[in-house]
């Protein structure tokens, strides 16, 4: 399979005969010899392997392009700073409980590689790397960024981090124009819908706190879409799992667009222990299930099947109700972390009553009008959501605090002049 002349490969009649050749060569040069598998793709040879941090390194080169510059005269693009500094943050975070994803090196030559004879679809081989082996990066140099500014600033310390290892592809490739197109071909991924992300990084607090909402509670249970971008017309589950998300946002910081950078410092500050986020948990069911069991239609919905025909009846619910959309649920979190602030849990109780008996959530009804509801659609954006949540807060008795209340100024003292005997 393997041509034999090109980028320094040498077959042998065995593996154990190509891992001696290897190591020679390498005592020779005064270069190291690494296990690799070798196959073929699109038409060119590639090994795999995985390096240690250390030897990453010392052997990568930064080829970025510079922003505003000409991008074909180097073999990557511009380094997005915030983005390695977000790796970085992550990968001091979590030293002990982490995971990277393998990268993508390219080299113009190899000094040898020794397999073993055969026409083998992909074979264990050993391929020799010298001081002067230079790689650049064709896919992951943002980790490989990372990994280097967290290595420099464990110089002095005895952690193990520089000893790490991670898997990396190595595409032998000389011509710049074919390394800018690996590059670009590599860039075809498909983003993880929020929804996903949400149920699958339960690194965050908040996600954490999350998936227990949806489990915990009566209507949420087994009705959350939680893989899905966006929730078709047609579908029986009643909202996205990054809208629920979305609730829990509005729950404890009373800002479901609150940035996603933002967001690991506020929730470790507001629920980063396991008590402070059972507490929480424990308090947006009790709320969920208040609303559940006296709100229209959400006493339907909770009574439904999560599958089969009857099912289908969340489809109509939801072209007719308010609190069964996105907006309706941002609503229902913004008043709901004013009614929290109160320290009375009757008081509390009441509300949460109110809010689900007193407050009309029919797409038609006169609160919405002017604020949310523009014609036949329901508009999204932050302000008119705010508007609307005030208009609730009027109904149900929750205080309403001015975007920019006036505080008195304090009436200054006069003082007497001292008398001096």
């Amino acid at each position: 399979m393997f041509v034999t002349q090109q980028f320094g490969l040498t077959q042998h009649d065995s593996l154990t005969a190509a891992q001696a050749a290897a190591s020679e060569a390498a005592t020779a040069s005064g270069g190291r010899p690494f296990t690799c598998v070798v196959f073929q793709q699109g038409g060119r040879l590639m090994l795999t392997t995985a390096f240690s941090y250390a030897f990453l390194v010392k052997h990568v080169v930064s080829d970025a392009a510079v922003k505003g510059g000409n991008p074909r005269t180097a073999t990557n693009r511009p380094i997005d700073a915030n983005h390695v500094k977000s790796i970085t943050k992550y990968l001091a975070e979590n030293e002990n409980d982490y995971i990277l994803p393998p990268v993508t090196l390219n080299v113009r030559a190899v000094p040898a590689i020794h397999t073993p004879r055969g026409n083998f679809a992909m074979t264990a081989g050993f391929v020799v790397i010298g001081d002067e082996t230079k790689f650049s990066v064709t896919d992951g140099q943002h980790r490989l960024a990372a990994i280097a500014k967290r290595s420099d600033s464990l110089f002095d310390t005895d952690s193990s981090f520089p000893s790490d290892s991670i898997s990396v592809v190595i595409v032998v490739e000389p011509d710049v124009a074919r390394i800018h197109q690996d590059f670009a071909d590599a860039a075809q991924t498909k983003q993880i819908p929020a929804s996903l992300l949400a149920a699958y990084n339960t690194r965050e607090p908040l996600n954490r706190v999350l998936t227990k909402i949806v489990d915990g509670s009566a209507l949420f249970a087994g009705r959350i879409d939680e893989t899905s971008k966006s929730l078709s017309k047609l579908s029986s589950a009643i909202f996205l799992l990054n809208q629920v998300r979305g609730l829990v946002k509005e729950l404890l910081f009373q800002d479901y667009a609150l940035s996603e950078a933002s967001i690991p410092a506020r929730s470790f500050q507001a629920i980063g222990t396991t008590e402070k986020q059972d507490a929480f948990v424990s308090r947006t069911l009790a709320m969920l299930d208040i609303l559940t069991q006296h709100m229209e239609p959400w006493i339907a919905v909770a009574g439904l099947p999560t599958s089969g025909g009857p099912a289908n009846q969340v489809v109509d619910f939801r072209k007719h109700y308010i609190n069964m959309t996105a907006t309706g649920l941002v609503i229902i979190g913004h008043v709901a972390f004013e009614i929290e602030k109160n320290l009375d849990p009757e008081w509390r109780k009441a509300r949460y009553l109110d809010l689900a008996t007193k407050i009309d959530w029919r797409r038609n009804a006169p609160i919405w009008e002017g604020n949310i509801i523009t014609g036949d659609k329901i508009t999204t954006t932050r302000s008119p959501g705010r508007i609307a949540a005030r208009k609730v807060m009027q109904t149900i008795g929750v205080p309403v605090i001015p975007k920019n209340p006036v505080i008195p100024k304090p009436t200054p003292e006069i003082f007497s002049p001292e008398v001096v005997h």
